[in-house]
């Protein structure tokens, strides 16, 4: 009766596992790892971010062709239809075959441990995953998104492991940054993608799951050496993040990054990340207003116009995989001076403008580069009270809401509504007529 009893628990036990397997290679269908790039991978000039040699073939059959999801859903179908068992091999010595059970069970755990890594973080509890549903909204010539999840209503706080010392020292380090830090090395191990290194400055990054998850794998850039939040992205930032959005392209995936800078901008830490979020092939909702826009000059600053906040935004040119970072940075780090140089401009004509360093939010994706000065962190729905919270996914046009009854709240406010009060006002026609001010000044002094 006991050996009946193991039997039956191990046949049990097999069948969870297979089905398990099974959905996880569904879902490895749609979320192809990509991060096997980062881990080990260095950047060579010219070449971009090349992964180490030892990883490329799991990323042949993972990210390009899904072998591994494929191979491994067949061997969970098989030990299912085995320990099920199907009429047609009951009774049969295959069925009878504890060693062939074994072999494929071997096998199946193999396959699986390969598109692991966000769900064993996320089991372990060192990844909180939060799901939520996303509802479309028609507005400034554009579809917003709103995503309503519930259970950020209960989102956890962050306090430091029992025994963790934080930070190491640093004479660069403000009060908020001596506290626990997240973001600074040793790292949580399931959530540690890999280490990235900048051969021009010497600059080490760490990439890194982001703990607390709306959507799959979004991930972090982060310096290794603390830097301020609120300091601007330089341009080995600028090169490294834009290397990781070629390597995503090249692995078939469309992210965009962003970075929130200055305490009114929205950033949850004070160690300096850069975040990457997965979208669909179009871009973020803001791209397409962005990719839609007539320019009469290339090579120039230009702005939404159909938007009532100051926004400021650049059209790259095309860059390849083959771009040297040299050349990367050329192509990003000027337009990335002059927009930042239109976000002050925008500040000082803003009479009552917050006290302190300017905030502001950066959304970069292959084709554009936007920068969107910020007065206010959070704004308070009039006929709920309850306060939003905006980030750069808010002016990206991706907007996060705690209940269905603050995403009805936000569309009778009206998007705009709640992005101009965060925002500032746009004086794009008072600083392009400075423009060609300054220019006739130039000519007539020649």
């Amino acid at each position: 009766m006991g050996k009946l009893i193991w039997h039956e628990l191990s046949r049990y036990i097999s069948l969870t596992a297979s089905v398990y397997a099974v959905w996880a290679s569904f879902w490895g269908f749609f979320f192809r790892k990509f991060f096997w790039d980062f881990i080990g991978g260095i950047l060579r000039s010219p070449g971009g971010l090349q992964p180490s040699p030892k990883f490329a073939l799991f990323i042949n059959v993972i990210v390009k062709y899904p072998i591994v999801q494929i191979g491994t859903m067949a061997l969970g179908f098989t030990i299912i239809a085995l320990e099920y068992p199907i009429p047609i091999l009951k009774g049969t010595a295959i069925f009878r075959s504890i060693a062939l059970r074994v072999v494929l069970l071997i096998m199946q755990a193999a396959g699986t441990v390969l598109f692991y890594q966000f769900e064993a973080a996320q089991s372990s509890g060192d990844l909180f995953f939060f799901p939520s549903e996303v509802s479309k909204h028609e507005e400034l010539g554009t579809e917003w998104e709103i995503r309503i999840c519930t259970a950020l209503q209960k989102k956890p706080a962050v306090s430091p492991p029992a025994g963790e010392a934080g930070i190491a020292p640093s004479d660069q380090a403000d009060e908020t940054a001596k506290k626990y830090d997240p973001f600074a090395p040793p790292y949580v191990p399931n959530l540690h993608v890999g280490d990235l290194r900048d051969e021009s400055s010497g600059t080490e990054y760490g990439v890194l799951l982001n703990k607390y998850s709306v959507v799959p794998h979004h991930f972090l850039l982060v310096t290794k050496e603390f830097m301020p939040q609120n300091s601007p992205l330089l341009p080995h930032d600028l090169v490294q993040t834009y290397l990781l959005l070629l390597a995503a392209r090249k692995a078939r995936k469309n992210y965009f990054a962003f970075y929130n800078c200055g305490s009114n901008s929205g950033a949850s830490q004070s160690h300096k990340h850069i975040q990457f979020i997965e979208v669909e092939d179009d871009g973020p909702p803001i791209e397409r207003l962005a990719k839609a826009a007539n320019l009469e000059v290339s090579g120039k600053p230009f702005s939404l116009s159909s938007v009532g906040y100051a926004n400021h935004v650049y059209r790259l040119p095309t860059l390849s995989n083959g771009a040297s970072p040299e050349q990367l940075e050329q192509a990003l780090f000027l337009p990335f001076l002059s927009l930042l140089d239109l976000v002050i401009s925008t500040v000082r004509h803003s009479p009552d403008y917050p006290s302190g360093t300017p905030s502001y939010n950066v959304i970069l994706t292959l084709e554009h580069m936007h920068l969107i000065p910020r007065r206010w962190e959070t704004y308070t729905l009039r006929e709920l009270g309850a306060t939003l919270s905006v980030n750069s996914l808010g002016f990206a046009g991706m907007l996060m809401v705690k209940s269905d009854t603050e995403r009805q709240a936000l569309e009778k406010e009206k998007i705009e509504t709640v992005l101009r009060g965060v925002g500032v006002e746009s004086v794009h026609e008072l600083q392009v007529a400075g423009t060609s001010m300054e220019a006739m000044d130039e000519t007539s002094a020649r």
